[in-house]
C-alpha cells in the first residue's frame, strides 16, 4: 500500500527527474529469494521420503525382530511343553512297567502256588488210587465181587435203559448217550476179553447215529395228538334235541259259537295237538345220542391207535389212523365252525408227517455183555486161585529166607 500511493504524490514533479534509482536499489531482487525458498522446499521433501522409507524400514526390522523372537519364544515354549509331556508319559510308562512287573511277579506266585497245588492234589489222588484199591481189595474179599463185576453192573445197566429208551420211547439221541457212557466204561475195563463186547457197542452206537439223524420229535408229536384228544368233546357233532314250542292257535278270529264251525275249528286243533314237528336244514344226518358217542369214541381210538404206531415207528399205520379220523369227520358237512377246523387241519398237518424208520434194536450188546458175564465168572475164579497160588509161594519163599541163617 505505500509503494501505490508514492507515484501518485509524485506525478506532478516530472519535470524535476528524480536521479536516484528507484527500482533496483530499493526493491530486492525477487528472484534469488525465490529461487533459494524452492530449493528448500525440494529437499525437505526427498529428506523426508527417505527419512520415511528409513523409519518404515526400521520398523519393519522391530517387527521382523519383535516376531521372529517372539516365534522363537514360542517354539522354545511350545518345546518345552513336549519336552514336558513325554517326559510325563516317561514317567507313565515307567509306572506301567513297574505294575507289570508286580503282576508278573504275583501270577508267578500264584503259578508257583497252583504248581504246588496240583503236586499235593497229584499226591493226595495216589494216595486215594492206593487207598481205594486197598479197599477194594478188602471188599472183594469181604464180598467176594471185583472191580470188574461192578463196573459190569454198570455197562448193563446203562445198555438195559438203552434197550428200552429205543423200544419204548423211540428216542435214538438218549439212548446213543447211554451207550456211549457204556463203552466209556467197558474200555475202562483194560480186559482183552472185552473186545467182543465193544465191538458189538460199537456197532449199536453206530446204529443209534444213523437213526438220531432223521428222527422226529416224537414227544411233541404225541403231545398233539394227546390235545386233540382232549379237543374231541368240543366237535361241533351232530346233536338234535326235540324241543317243545309254545301252543300257537292255528286258527284267527272268534272261535264259533255253534254249529259246524265249532266243530270243525275243535277237530283241527285235536289234530294240531296230536303231532309236533320241526325242520331241520338239508344234508344234516339225524344221530341219535348213542350215534354221538360211538362217533367220538371212534375218533378217540383212531388217535390212541396212531400214538401207538408212532411209538412203535410204523408211518403207515400211523397216517392210516389219523385219515381215517379225519375222513370220519369229514362226513358231516355241517362242521364249518372253526373248532372243528382248526382240528381238521391239525389232523391233516400231522399225517404230513414222515416218520423215522423203525428204530435198531440193541441185541448185540445185550447178548455181547452177557457173555462177558458168563466169560467173567469163570476167569474171576481162576484168577483168585492164581492169587492165591501165588501168595503161598511167596509166604513159604519169605519162611524160607528167614528160616536160612
Amino acid at each position: 500500500m505505500t509503494d501505490e500511493q508514492t507515484p501518485q504524490s509524485s506525478s506532478p514533479e516530472l519535470p524535476a527527474p528524480d536521479t536516484t534509482p528507484v527500482a533496483p536499489p530499493v526493491t530486492p531482487p525477487k528472484t534469488p529469494e525465490k529461487k533459494p525458498a524452492k530449493t528448500v522446499t525440494r529437499m525437505s521433501g526427498f529428506g523426508r521420503t527417505v527419512i520415511a522409507i528409513a523409519l518404515i524400514i526400521a520398523l519393519a526390522a522391530a517387527v521382523g525382530a519383535g516376531g521372529l523372537a517372539y516365534w522363537m519364544q514360542m517354539q522354545r515354549v511350545q518345546a518345552l511343553e513336549e519336552l514336558t509331556q513325554i517326559r510325563n508319559d516317561l514317567n507313565d510308562r515307567t509306572a506301567q512297567i513297574i505294575q507289570l512287573r508286580n503282576e508278573m511277579n504275583q501270577a508267578s506266585e500264584h503259578l508257583k502256588q497252583d504248581r504246588q497245588a496240583i503236586q499235593k492234589a497229584g499226591a493226595a489222588r495216589d494216595d486215594l488210587g492206593t487207598r481205594m484199591a486197598a479197599l477194594e481189595k478188602q471188599i472183594a474179599v469181604v464180598t467176594g465181587s471185583h472191580r470188574i463185576d461192578w463196573m459190569l453192573k454198570e455197562i448193563e445197566h446203562f445198555i438195559l435203559l438203552a434197550e428200552r429208551r429205543v423200544s419204548l420211547l423211540g428216542d435214538a439221541r438218549g439212548a446213543l448217550s447211554l451207550l456211549q457212557e457204556a463203552d466209556d466204561i467197558a474200555r475202562d475195563l483194560n480186559e482183552p476179553a472185552a473186545r467182543s463186547l465193544r465191538e458189538a457197542l460199537t456197532k449199536d452206537i453206530h446204529a443209534l447215529k444213523l437213526a438220531a439223524e432223521t428222527s422226529v420229535d416224537i414227544d411233541g408229536i404225541f403231545l398233539r395228538l394227546s390235545q386233540l384228544v382232549e379237543r374231541i368233546p368240543r366237535l361241533n357233532i351232530p346233536r338234535y334235541e326235540l324241543v317243545q314250542d309254545e301252543l300257537v292257535t292255528t286258527t284267527s278270529g272268534a272261535v264259533p259259537a255253534e254249529g259246524l264251525e265249532l266243530f270243525w275249528h275243535r277237530f283241527t286243533d285235536f289234530m294240531t295237538s296230536l303231532v309236533r314237528y320241526q325242520k331241520h336244514e338239508k344234508q344234516k344226518p339225524i344221530l341219535l345220542t348213542s350215534q354221538r358217542d360211538y362217533l367220538a369214541q371212534s375218533i378217540l381210538l383212531l388217535l390212541e391207535q396212531g400214538q401207538l404206531a408212532l411209538l412203535r415207528g410204523d408211518n403207515n399205520a400211523y397216517r392210516l389212523s389219523l385219515r381215517e379220523a379225519r375222513d370220519r369227520i369229514d362226513q358231516f358237512k355241517q362242521l364249518q365252525d372253526r373248532e372243528s377246523r382248526l382240528f381238521i387241519s391239525e389232523l391233516e398237518s400231522l399225517a404230513a408227517i414222515q416218520l423215522q424208520p423203525a428204530m435198531p434194536t440193541l441185541e448185540n450188546s445185550v447178548r455181547a455183555v452177557q457173555v462177558f458175564r458168563d466169560f467173567w465168572g469163570k476167569e474171576k475164579i481162576q484168577r483168585e486161585q492164581a492169587i492165591l497160588k501165588l501168595e503161598v509161594q511167596q509166604a513159604a519163599e519169605k519162611a524160607r529166607t528167614g528160616a536160612q541163617p
